[in-house]
């Protein structure tokens, strides 16, 4: 189950574009690159995803787990390096 705060969502749809309610099958990529974020945080563990969607092309997601759920951080459209690591 995905879960995420609504008033991040929103700012993440006026920041980035990016609609973390468009971007639920990112999880299904199987070439997605996962990643730990150990420096953004110091109460929760955190982690990175790049992967593909349908809605967005490639989407670079921060998310965490909150009691057997996935919680969205953040979400924007992949930078150029991130695509050239995904394409690798």
């Amino acid at each position: 189950m995905f879960v995420w705060d609504e008033s991040k969502r929103q700012q993440v749809i006026i920041d980035h574009n990016v609609d973390f309610e468009l971007i639920l099958d990112i999880f299904e990529d199987p070439f997605a690159i996962y990643n730990d974020d150990l420096g953004h945080s110091e109460t929760e563990l955190r982690y990175t995803l790049v992967g593909m969607t349908v809605k967005y092309g490639l989407v670079f997601l921060v998310f965490t787990y909150v009691d057997e759920k996935i919680r969205f951080i953040t979400a924007r459209r992949a930078e150029n390096w991130m695509v050239k690591e995904y394409e690798r």
